[in-house]
């Protein structure tokens, strides 16, 4: 694989994943990463919860990969509408495609568009610092409606139920700090049965150690207690006496409409017989998943990840991007493509974008990690125009 160039558009887990593998089983490849916004990272940096630390820290691995020589962070340069994918197709033997699943997935019922409703990846990316939400400010109230019967479902509510205490540890963003302690009620409405909920063990047990919110699970007559991730949320009832926030596992109930004048204000539910109710809510947070735009299948070009079909769980990412480039390195040529590479960098400069690096990269992290007071590991900075002032005018590090 002497000579072999590729390119990684997205910096996120599966585009870095990639990159691992490539370098695993191609050390000697030449690969170009491409990123959009100014910081690499993606989900784990703007998805994974502020309080998950541990799940974060998995990008240190890559401080070793893009101090390779034969590595490059080209941040902040938006393939397709800055640079086309056909001229990266033109001037690189492989092209793998990280884009993930920028868009969230609707109920696709009357009244969702209301004031007060939000999409799950959307407020955990505006708790997260990802410049293109800081606009979001949602507006939390007492009386919360979660919809979503995964992980980030879990995410949005032990954040919402967390004190400021039980966050200081965490990077979450300091425009949103505002939301700890005004939740009062937090109603979870999964809309399937128990048994085929995907929450994992893990994050049920971190909603079990919230020091002042209970927990209630509703499970059907019809739950099934030997299956053991319904056992796991039976278990899960319990809390202190004086509890100031109040949780509410529901399960196979159908939102089919989002009520109120001017903004939410009651979401109706549709249980089994076809029986319906109406449940207070002045906020609503669908996290219902993300939708993919597959990209049609190219000579030479791979999808990975969410753009793939993937989960978008970070084991999962990794063992997708490793048979990913196991198939695509098996059929893989060097060809001269020295003319296509100068259109590319003609482009590039012509284009007028001031690119970032991982030198860059690593002026931001210093300046978040300077600007955090202990014990939070970062004050993230959450805005374009400052990730690219201190990636551009600071000392290098």
């Amino acid at each position: 694989m002497t000579g072999l160039a590729v390119a990684i558009v997205g910096a996120g887990p599966a585009g870095l994943f990639t990159l691992d593998a490539l370098l695993r089983q191609a050390p000697e490849v030449r690969v170009d990463v491409y990123e959009r916004l100014p910081t690499p990272f993606g989900l784990i940096r703007h998805g994974v919860a502020p309080d998950h630390q541990g799940t974060k820290a998995v990008v240190r691995q890559f401080d070793r990969a893009f101090g390779r020589p034969n590595v490059r962070l080209i941040a902040d340069c938006d393939v397709g509408p800055a640079v086309p994918l056909e001229l990266l197709r033109e001037a690189y033997d492989l092209v793998f495609l990280a884009t993930g699943a920028p868009v969230g997935r609707r109920l696709g019922v009357s009244g969702e568009d209301l004031p007060g409703v939000y999409g799950g990846a959307a407020f955990m990316a505006w708790l997260n610092g990802h410049p293109d939400y800081r606009g979001l400010e949602p507006q939390v109230g007492e009386q919360v409606v979660v919809v979503g019967g995964g992980n980030v479902a879990l995410d949005v509510t032990r954040v919402l139920a967390k004190t400021e205490a039980e966050m200081a540890s965490s990077d979450l963003c300091a425009h949103a700090r505002r939301i700890t302690g005004v939740a009062r009620s937090i109603t979870v409405v999964v809309r399937s049965p128990p048994e085929k909920a995907r929450f994992t063990s893990s994050e049920l047990a971190a909603l079990g150690r919230l020091k002042t919110a209970s927990v209630a699970i509703e499970l059907p007559a019809t739950a099934d207690l030997s299956v053991p991730a319904v056992a796991a949320l039976a278990a899960l009832s319990g809390g202190p006496p004086s509890a100031a926030t109040s949780i509410r596992f529901r399960f196979a109930l159908q939102p089919i409409q989002v009520l109120g004048s001017g903004r939410v204000e009651q979401v109706r539910l549709q249980g089994p017989g076809g029986v319906e109710e109406n449940v207070a809510a002045d906020t609503l947070i669908l996290a219902i998943g993300q939708a993919a735009s597959p990209a049609p299948p190219r000579e030479r070009t791979c999808a990975v990840g969410w753009a793939a079909g993937g989960r978008g769980d970070i084991p999962g990412a990794r063992a997708e991007a490793a048979d990913s480039v196991r198939r695509m390195l098996a059929g893989a040529t060097v060809a001269p493509r020295e003319a296509a590479r100068a259109r590319l960098n003609a482009w590039l400069e012509a284009s007028g974008a001031d690119l970032l690096d991982w030198a860059a990269w690593r002026r931001i992290d210093a300046a978040e990690r300077a600007a955090a007071v202990p014990p939070r590991p970062r004050e993230k900075l959450a805005s374009w125009e400052s990730l690219r002032r201190v990636a551009r005018l600071y000392e290098t590090v």
